[in-house]
Formats: structure tokens, sequence, C-alpha cells
């Protein structure tokens, strides 16, 4: 029996390492209608590693602790009377506010019939706030990708 040689793998070439390029240019994510199916159009979302992604996700993490310390006075106050109905409704409605901000800033593109533009994106999501746990949840997958290669 004549041995089988083992061929040579092929080389990676600086190519295969643009993640910022790949990711800035996004990455196509099914809209998801209620009931769990495919609506037929997409999302172009970019990935956690480009610039712009890095960026947003920065400037929502400082968001986010900045209501926190907003907030904490009526946390505490919502502690004291074990009643949570004010500072959920209040949590709720300012973190509304960021993830929209959070959307605008890493969705480029869609395959809906009308012009994609950050005003036509927030009415969208104002229509379908569903569309934002989706995203939300499409943009933190992409990153665990990353994080097992």
């Amino acid at each position: 029996m004549k041995k089988q040689v083992a061929t040579e793998s092929k080389r990676l070439s600086l190519a295969d390492f643009a993640f910022k390029d790949k990711h800035a240019a996004g990455v196509k994510m099914p809209i998801l209608l209620p009931s769990g199916a495919d609506s037929g159009e997409t999302l172009t979302v970019r990935g956690p590693e480009c610039d712009e992604s890095v960026v947003a996700n920065r400037i929502y993490t400082r968001a986010l602790f900045t209501l926190e310390d907003e907030l904490a006075g009526l946390k505490a106050d919502a502690e004291a009377r074990n009643n949570w109905f004010e500072y959920n409704i209040a949590k709720e409605d300012k973190t509304k506010n960021l993830n929209m901000a959070f959307i605008s800033d890493v969705v480029t593109g869609w395959s809906l019939e009308e012009q994609f533009s950050r005003e036509n994106l927030v009415n969208l999501l104002e229509q379908f706030p569903a569309l934002m746990d989706q995203v939300s949840a499409f943009h933190a997958k992409l990153r665990d990708g990353l994080e097992a290669k």
C-alpha cells in the first residue's frame, strides 16, 4: 500500500484577517415576525469589530452606567418601599432610548421597499419594538462568535 502524503494546508493571507472591514460591511439579519416566522426581509447589521460598532458599544455602556447613577435615588426608594413600579418604568423608558440609539448606529441598511434612513429605522423600531431585541441578540451572537475563535 502506498502512503498518502499530507498536503500542505493553504496559507492565510492578510485579507483573511480583515475583520474590521468585514464587520463594517455588515451581515444580513433576517427580520422575524412576532410569530417567529421569517418575514423574508433583512437588516444589515455591522459586526462588533468595526470602529463604528466599538464606538457605539462604548457610548451605550457609558450611558448605562450614567443611567444607573441617575436612577440610584429611585432605586433606593423602591427598595425601601418594596415597590419597584416607578423605578422599572423609568429604567425601561430610558433604556429603550439607549437601545434605539445603539441599534441606529449598528444597522446600516435593509431590504424593505422604503429607502433606508435612520429616521425610517427609528419609525420601524417604534412600530415593531421586538425588533430591538432581535438586533441586540444578533449583534451579541456575532460578538460571541468572535470570542469562540
